[in-house]
């Protein structure tokens, strides 16, 4: 499907009118601090990001490529179209045919209503925001304060996994990463969302109901392989934001009706705020971040997800320094309150000289006794030129 999209769409890229474009390329590198065995301790990948853009009549096409060269896995030598899209506008509306990724949701470290789009396991395991494009067909009505969107996705995509001696590969046994679905993998899931924002109050909100495969998969065990299961619910999610003076609240919660007699029905919530403390030192501005999330399964004897941020509080920093070079820090901790498992996080981004960006990282993992992860640090370290 990839390979026809290339020959279908990106000739139309190319006809006559501006081009506009712009992405970055550079190189990534990290450092591992681990105790475990047969894996590496080091990391080093070259790096393409690039959007292309042509408007056709009343229409736009839009491609954005995303390319990366490991130097020791071959896994991660790759180059995706991970939005592929054409976008007709009507007066009040427009739609959309294509592959693309959407963002969903309110909170600032994880997102519960971010279900549109799977998890790309090529990429940085830490950026919930990297996923895998969804072939898909939208059709969406703007009103005076609000949308309503009616979202069909066409394809269940496969999550690769990075090599067996990737410190970021998690799994205790081989992955197949063949998706086992329960019904055809295109088997179509609707989306019908309706988004908007207040007219005197500050507050911007968004709901959704959902048919069809869940961005949720459970792992099951085939000849001693690790398989993905995909599953058909309904859900219902919904988000928002509330700005009251230098406060934003922000909240999400879902909960899911499975189709599936393995996996039980579940509900999720989340919580948090950002106040800003403006010209806290000097001239730079200094947010306090907190987040709680909670996920409860109905029947506990069910598929077991290990699901991440099951029971945990997030507590973090955003400092602005308002420079020229944009620069800003944004540093914390999750702890998951059952297991009492920690990560701790900071990460430093500025711009160089106009067109090149620098972005540092560093992150520590203490899992619990039993956890199938280990102790580790990590460094990384981005350099890019922005064009």
């Amino acid at each position: 499907m990839k390979k026809l999209a290339c020959v279908v769409f990106l000739p139309l890229v190319m006809m006559s009118g501006d081009l506009e474009y712009k992405g970055n390329i550079g190189i990534e590198t990290q450092y591992l601090n681990h105790d475990i065995d047969h894996k590496r301790d080091n990391a080093l990948a070259l790096r393409l990001e690039a959007e292309l853009k042509k408007e056709i009549g009343d229409g736009v096409v839009v491609a954005k490529i995303k390319g990366i060269l490991d130097k020791d896995d071959k896994e991660r030598r790759y180059v995706d179209l991970n939005d592929l899209y054409y976008q007709y506008n009507f007066e009040d509306s427009d739609i959309l045919i294509g592959r693309n990724t959407r963002f969903w949701g309110a909170l600032e470290f994880y997102n519960i209503t971010d279900v549109f789009n799977t998890k790309d396991f090529l990429d940085d395991p830490f950026d919930y925001d990297s996923k895998l494009g969804s072939w898909n067909i939208a059709y969406t009505k703007y009103l005076d304060n609000s949308e309503l969107s009616c979202i069909v996705k066409l394809h269940e995509e496969r999550q690769r996994m990075q090599d067996s001696e990737s410190v970021n590969n998690f799994f205790p046994l081989p992955y197949n990463d063949e998706l086992k679905t329960q019904k055809d993998k295109n088997r179509p899931t609707l989306f019908l969302k309706y988004s908007g924002s207040g007219d005197e109050v500050q507050i911007d909100y968004g709901v959704v109901y959902q048919n069809g495969y869940d961005s949720q998969r459970y792992m099951s065990v085939e000849q001693g392989r690790l398989r993905q299961n995909a599953f058909i619910v309904n859900k219902l999610l919904g988000y928002a934001t509330y700005i009251h003076g230098d406060t934003i609240y922000k909240t999400e919660l879902a909960y899911t009706v499975s189709d599936d007699e393995k996996v039980s029905d579940y509900g999720e919530f989340g919580v948090g705020f950002e106040h800003t403390l403006y010209g806290a030192w000097e001239q730079k501005d200094l947010g306090l971040l907190a987040e709680y999330y909670r996920y409860e399964a109905k029947d506990d004897e069910k598929v077991d997800f290990n699901k991440f941020f099951a029971d945990d509080l997030t507590l973090g920093f955003r400092l602005s320094m308002n420079d020229l070079s944009s620069s800003e820090v944004l540093g914390g901790m999750d702890i998951d309150l059952d297991t009492k498992e920690k990560i701790y996080f900071v990460e430093y981004d500025t711009r160089v000289w106009e067109k090149y960006k620098l972005k540092a990282s560093y992150q520590h993992l203490s899992p619990e006794n039993k956890s199938v992860f280990q102790e580790l640090d990590r460094v990384k370290l981005e350099f890019g030129y922005y064009f």
